[in-house]
């Protein structure tokens, strides 16, 4: 079974003048890999924020000035824009040119609609802002290095998890927060039942290196969630993990037609 390979994205002269110059000639290559990786990492989330952009291996010893300047810059160069992710919050997201840089088409470019910015932003939270590092597969990852797995029409939520002896997943986003946690529980079913038929997925699931993960909202309904599963005779041979992130709060009740909840 191929594995993801972990992906890396660097003069000397005698004189005082020219080491001076040197210093300026390296400082601007380093601006440009950290802004490609702060593109390649949007084009791959579709969105990001401050604080996930912050943890990427490039701004581990930089200062949140050097990030901010960078996001300047490729806002300046029409790469980037931002809009509200929610009150007091902004997030990140490519422009066609910024989409075109990446390598990709234009429909992956622009600001979110609520229902697709809460699901990336989701996605993001788990991914990139948890204890647990993980990475959301591409179409094009899961076409060149697990193409014994790719499909067509696959839901764009895999993710690859690079401990132990390294996973893929499929992230379920239960985007509503409140009850019908029934609807979740049959779509865990069909998700299990789906890939035990598919030979490339099967090889993982006997090795015990495929997972499915629920994201949902509420703790209360993640408890009562994992409850339900526990009684599941399906998920003895399929991991099914449950994580709440009530980050996702703000989002829902700020999103039009969502006030009704609050009461």
């Amino acid at each position: 079974m191929t594995t993801v390979k972990p992906m890396s994205f660097l003069m000397n002269c005698g004189d005082a003048m020219c080491a001076t110059k040197t210093k300026t000639i390296d400082e601007r290559e380093d601006d440009q890999d950290a802004i490609e990786a702060i593109l390649a990492h949007i084009a791959r989330y579709r969105m990001s924020t401050f604080t996930a952009l912050s943890r990427l291996p490039q701004f581990a010893a930089e200062s949140p000035r050097h990030l901010r300047r960078l996001l300047r810059d490729c806002r300046e160069a029409e790469l980037l824009s931002s809009a509200a992710l929610h009150s007091g919050s902004r997030y990140w997201f490519l422009t066609p040119a910024g989409a075109t840089r990446c390598g990709l088409e234009e429909s992956r470019s622009g600001p979110l609609s609520e229902t697709a910015k809460l699901r990336a932003y989701a996605l993001l939270l788990f991914c990139c802002l948890s204890d647990k590092p993980r990475y959301r597969l591409t179409a094009k990852e899961l076409s060149q290095q697990f193409s014994v797995l790719h499909r067509p029409g696959m839901p764009g939520t895999y993710y690859f998890d690079p401990t132990g002896k390294g996973s893929i997943g499929l992230a379920r986003i239960d985007a509503g927060h409140q009850g019908r946690w029934d609807r979740v529980i049959e779509s865990v079913r069909d998700d299990i039942s789906l890939h035990q038929k598919l030979p490339g997925f099967r090889q993982l699931i006997n090795a015990r290196r495929f997972e499915i993960t629920v994201l949902t909202v509420l703790p209360a309904k993640a408890e009562r969630t994992v409850g339900v599963l526990k009684s599941l005779p399906e998920v003895k041979h399929i991991p099914v993990h449950v994580v709440a992130l009530p980050e996702l709060l703000p989002l829902i009740f700020s999103s039009p037609g969502k006030e009704a909840h609050r009461n």
